[in-house]
């Protein structure tokens, strides 16, 4: 009875440091899992608001196609999950961007569409927050190039 006892304690101290390392090492910041997004997952509540014009409003953007990110109909694949929600009755539509592995919500926002612009609203404010994180991948490429011999 006792040997059972001292091993139970034992797990149970093995347990608790595990924990304390996990809670040490923490979540890692919001910047840190838009920069690692490779995919994304776009859902919608909305009959207003068809994912698959989101999607090909990200695909459209420049700095999306710089970053390389794709987009994946497989949320089980998606590295960050955008989710698009219209309150009923008015034309305001609010999303997140949630990172898929640790549930963390990157940023969320709330547009005010009428007359199907809601897809390109939403592609414009999400690449914008994007460039906070990642940088803006296209000012490189506008700024001239300085050509001495």
């Amino acid at each position: 009875m006792l040997k059972n006892v001292i091993i139970f304690l034992t797990l149970l101290a093995a347990c608790g440091a595990a924990a304390a390392q996990d809670r040490e090492e923490g979540i890692p910041d919001n910047k840190q899992l838009v920069s690692a997004a490779r995919t994304v997952h776009v859902e919608s509540d909305s009959f207003y608001m068809k994912r698959e014009n989101l999607e090909s409003s990200l695909l459209g953007r420049a700095e999306f196609k710089a970053w390389d990110i794709r987009v994946t109909g497989r949320r089980d694949l998606a590295d960050l999950l955008i989710r698009v929600k219209r309150v009923p009755f008015r034309n305001h539509f609010t999303y997140t961007v949630t990172d898929r592995r640790t549930e963390t919500i990157v940023m969320a926002g709330k547009v005010d569409s009428l007359a199907g612009t809601v897809y390109g609203l939403i592609a414009d404010e999400i690449v914008h927050k994007m460039k906070q994180f990642r940088g803006d991948p296209l000012a490189n490429k506008s700024q001239p190039q300085n050509t001495q011999p």
